[in-house]
């Protein structure tokens, strides 16, 4: 009798030890596999929070740029009306009031341009920059020619750019 009630009791220990066991080796197998959710959960939101930012900042560079040409095209138009009543290109030079929008687009054009990822587009949104303040500071009509004639291939190509890249944000 004495014999089964230690056999009993061992029996109990083992399968309360067998019992624990498994348990917490469930409960980590879990825990592990729940931690590894979780960080693939997190990776795919920090994904999604960096293609939002990009999406924004893609969409507000190419509203920029937009702002930009326009206000160079608008200033090209008033020295180009100029020199059709008075027969001299005015080159601009610091004293002369500044175009109309050009200091708020190269503004919104460089705080737009500093939050975009892409190189690619940085790089062409630079170009646009450059080639603008070139056309609206031209010293003659034939340099504002030349600056204004690569504008719009090269704003086509920014266009292209992003909508290359719009869709990966998606």
């Amino acid at each position: 009798m004495a014999g089964e009630a230690v056999f009993g009791f061992v029996g109990v220990v083992l399968g309360s030890v067998t019992t624990s066991a498994l348990t917490i080796y469930k409960e980590r197998l879990t825990g592990s596999r729940e931690a590894a959710a979780r960080d693939r959960q997190f990776e795919r939101d920090q994904q999604a929070a960096r293609d939002a930012f990009q999406r924004e900042s893609v969409l507000a560079l190419q509203a920029a740029v937009a702002d930009l040409i326009k206000a160079a095209y608008g200033e090209m138009d008033r020295l180009l009306v100029e020199l059709q009543e008075t027969g001299n290109w005015t080159a601009r030079v610091w004293e002369t009031p500044t175009a109309v929008g050009w200091s708020e687009a190269v503004l919104s054009l460089e705080t737009a341009r500093a939050r975009v990822f892409d190189d690619g587009i940085r790089a062409l949104a630079t170009e646009l920059r450059t080639l603008a303040g070139e056309s609206v500071w031209a010293k003659d009509v034939e340099a504002c020619k030349r600056a204004s004639r690569q504008l719009e291939p090269l704003q086509i190509q920014f266009h292209e750019a992003v909508a290359r890249v719009l869709p990966t944000l998606y």
